[in-house]
């Protein structure tokens, strides 16, 4: 297996086979800063906030894992770190988080994926692949210094798959693309700016170069580049307008608001360790404090749902997450998160929910 780093001459939606779906990623930082931004922009989705613990011994899920009796080749570990996930498809699969060290993880969709495949490692569903990560690292550098090392990421079946954004609470950035059989890694340096979208960085860039705000001799007009693809131009060019004002959290809401604002939302200040997040339906910011929560080993596994009706300060809201109250959750979110209709009814579908419930009995306790 290869990593390949790219000079930066030559951003995101949930790893779903389709083709309409998209999200934007980016971190706002600088001396008195450090601020995450998320849009997932597809649907309407349920999905709850789940507090992982630390020092919980787990195994990697594959998607053959999923939904046959078969046990593939296993890699064990034990969580390292405390983390706070955004989770479709229930425990241990997110589609984003942050851990308690301030390492930000997010995939968004890339047509042209590839599967890096090491012999030497076992596979992992792309989502415990981004918990995997949490739940051992606490810095973008340890990421990409440990991606030999991680298991192999298991897309879903006949479908194209992601890049990620990743970055620390040291102010640094990356992004993961898995391009013609290996792993393409950019840093902070390498990328003029930490955003990214739904294709390749370069590309987007590039196309960006034409507009006078980056030098280009095409005047960049932000009132009226308001299309769908718009989107990387105007975050780009909200980012490098930033004047520190103190208030980088309400900017960085600015800019999600401005980018066509996703039915999940999410802001992380990973200098107070505070979490801001609305969903479509209930639109109201709540926030959840992380220095707060309890990730030690003898704590309760919790959970929230995202379309919660609580407001303000949400800590108090979590609940113990059960293996009935997973299953709600696995039942609702794999056939939406699969994007197929005959999955739902189909004996795949009971055989990975009674899966899922059997590898983990010993860490969610029954009602």
């Amino acid at each position: 297996m290869k990593i390949s780093f790219l000079h930066p001459i030559i951003i995101c939606a949930l790893m779903y086979p389709v083709q309409s779906q998209a999200c934007s990623a980016f971190l706002l930082t600088g001396k008195n800063h450090n601020v995450v931004g998320f849009n997932e922009n597809w649907k309407t989705m349920p999905g709850m906030i789940v507090v992982n613990k630390r020092d919980v011994p787990k195994r990697n899920i594959s998607w053959q894992n999923l939904t046959t009796v078969h046990l593939q080749p296993h890699q064990q570990w034990t969580s390292k770190f405390g983390s706070v996930t955004f989770n479709l498809l229930g425990y241990d699969f997110p589609c984003y988080g942050v851990n308690e060290k301030g390492l930000f993880l997010v995939e968004l969709y890339l047509e042209e994926t590839s599967k890096v495949y090491n012999p030497k490692q076992a596979n992992m569903f792309w989502a415990q692949w981004i918990q995997y990560q949490l739940d051992n690292y606490k810095t973008v550098r340890e990421v990409i210094n440990h991606l030999n090392d991680s298991p192999n990421i298991d897309w879903w079946p006949n479908a194209a798959g992601s890049h990620f954004f990743l970055t620390d609470a040291a102010g640094n950035s990356a992004t993961i693309a898995l391009l013609n059989g290996k792993y393409t890694v950019l840093t902070n340096k390498e990328m003029p700016m930490p955003l990214l979208c739904n294709n390749q960085y370069h590309k987007d860039l590039a196309a960006a170069k034409k507009f006078d705000f980056l030098g280009g001799h095409e005047k960049f007009d932000f009132e009226q580049s308001k299309k769908w693809e718009d989107r990387y131009n105007r975050a780009y060019y909200m980012l490098k307008n930033y004047t520190y004002d103190e208030k980088p959290v309400d900017y960085a809401w600015n800019i999600l608001n401005s980018i066509h604002p996703g039915e999940w939302q999410t802001v992380i200040d990973t200098r107070t360790m505070n979490l801001y997040f609305r969903s479509d339906l209930k639109k109201e910011i709540k926030t959840i404090d992380i220095k707060k929560l309890d990730f030690s080993k003898d704590a309760a596994v919790k959970y929230l749902d995202i379309h919660t009706d609580q407001n303000g300060i949400v800590n108090s809201g979590f609940q113990n997450l059960t293996v009935e109250k997973n299953n709600e959750y696995v039942e609702k979110g794999f056939p939406i998160g699969y994007d197929n209709k005959e999955f739902g009814n189909s004996s795949l579908f009971e055989k990975l929910k009674k899966n899922i419930a059997r590898f983990f009995e010993s860490i969610l306790p029954k009602s």
